[in-house]
């Protein structure tokens, strides 16, 4: 049995076949328009993203569809499935004002214990409190619930998305009704959360002709794309650790159980145990290293050969990559990127590879707050790197997997949902390069480490 799986992001639908091992079969992806407003989108741009997306792949032997997407949204949609209004992104403001007038009210209340997080002004709650549901039944935080219910007239979220709304208990997985009162909304618009695995449905014959698939076809709830990343890396167990490296990047930790206790990551409910996904965000990873080749006037190519080269001899270089401040292990806004420990001799290579150790050991520092021992999965963009994998395995003194597909690990979270749920496998899905350490390079590291948050410091105060 093959899965298709739609991965429901912020500037395009992304939709890939799986066989029945993991093994990625076809891939493509299909954009949107432009939207008229900032922070927002017709959901309508969604669906018809899926049918393009899908009419290009192979659909013999599809089994299965499983689905991810963006969470923290505000869809308001009615009985039929129609969209009332365009959806609230995540990224969208516009809670701001209610969640000022209430965030007294919500600190009172214990709010951050029964969430698992800080209420904050994205959340879907306060979308919901500045726009109300615009006539619809139903209010749907993610993007990937609004494709399942297209596919199937099913109305459902699960437990991660549920997470980002501002309205679900961590402990318990469901609606928070204390909160969902003191707020003064009305539960019945908030859709069942479900567990990740769960069937939705069968695919309806609306759906089926316009994709060209069999009616009653198997959709998966899923989950939303972070915690989908996390799994698709291969972070599913307590204490191992996900790095996504795009043009931002985070640190994702699994732990084993639910604790209420507050901590300073944003966390998720994990899809597929009862434990949390703890995120640790930084601003500039991929950035920092698109600003470094601009700068140095490199394409990629050139930046990849001279960074290889740059690796037999690493020099004493700092790179410090606040281009935009930072946000874990500490929030400093005002804080802005530099260099240091240049010498003349030091050419495009010396300054290249600093960069990208750089956003290595600001993510280290992530991982050592955040307290995660465990094995080290990399994914995104950067992960297609010849070397900045090595570089962080060098710098965490750990192992480091890179999976087969790094830039598709939302989609084989989905997928590896889906496998559990259908007994399919993951052998394939899981395959990838690995890393270790280099036991000789473990006193460079030490000294560029502690040199790393000895700058740091300084350019905090700098900042300041």
């Amino acid at each position: 049995m093959n899965v298709l799986v739609l991965d429901c992001g912020s500037s395009a639908l992304k939709a890939t076949v799986f066989a029945g091992d993991g093994t990625v079969l076809a891939t493509t992806d299909a954009g949107y328009p432009a939207a008229p407003v900032h922070h927002r989108r017709a959901p309508e741009d969604w669906w018809r993203a899926t049918m393009e997306a899908v009419r290009r792949l192979p659909l013999d032997g599809i089994g299965a569809i499983s689905l991810t997407g963006m969470m923290e949204n505000l869809i308001a949609v009615d009985s039929d499935g129609k969209a009332k209004a365009d959806a609230a992104l995540y990224s969208d403001p516009v809670g701001g004002q209610a969640f000022d007038a209430l965030e007294q009210r919500l600190d009172a209340a214990g709010a951050t214990a029964i969430l698992g997080n800080a209420p904050r002004p994205l959340m879907t709650a306060f979308k919901l409190l500045a726009l109300g549901s615009g006539g619809g039944q139903w209010a749907l935080p993610g993007s990937k619930d609004y494709l399942a219910l297209r596919l199937t007239g099913v109305v459902a979220t699960d437990a991660s998305c549920a997470s980002t709304t501002g309205l679900m208990d961590i402990g318990t997985r469901d609606w928070a009704e204390e909160l969902v009162l003191l707020l003064g909304l009305d539960v019945g618009i908030l859709p069942p959360i479900l567990p990740a695995e769960a069937v939705l449905g069968g695919l309806t014959a609306e759906a089926a002709e316009a994709l060209g698939l069999p009616p009653g076809i198997p959709v998966l709830n899923g989950c939303g794309d972070a915690a989908a990343t996390t799994i698709g890396s291969g972070a599913e167990r307590p204490d191992e650790v996900s790095i996504y490296l795009g043009t931002s990047g985070w640190v994702a930790g699994v732990t084993g159980v639910t604790e209420r206790a507050p901590r300073p990551y944003y966390r998720l409910a994990h899809p597929l145990h009862g434990g949390l996904i703890e995120a640790a965000p930084i601003f500039s990873a991929g950035a920092a290293a698109q600003w470094a080749r601009e700068t140095l006037g490199l394409s990629l190519a050139e930046a990849e050969r001279i960074a290889v080269a740059a690796d037999a001899a690493p020099g004493g270089v700092l790179f410090l990559p606040y281009l935009n401040g930072e946000r874990t292990p500490f929030v400093d806004l005002e804080l802005r990127a530099g260099f240091a420990n240049v010498s003349a001799s030091d050419g495009q290579g010396a300054l290249y590879y600093a960069a990208l150790e750089g956003v290595a050991f600001a993510i280290a520092a992530n991982v050592e707050a955040m307290g995660a021992r465990g094995p080290v999965y990399l994914v995104g963009g950067g992960a297609k790197s010849a070397i900045w994998p090595q570089i962080f395995a060098d710098v965490l003194g750990r192992t480091v997997t890179v999976p087969e597909h790094p830039v598709l690990a939302a989609s084989l979270g989905a997928y590896r949902i889906a496998a559990k749920a259908l007994g399919l496998g993951v052998g394939a899905a899981a395959a990838g390069r690995v890393y270790e350490p280099r036991p000789g390079r473990a006193g460079r590291i030490a000294r560029q480490a502690a040199a790393f948050a000895k700058a740091t410091g300084m350019l905090r105060e700098l900042a300041r």
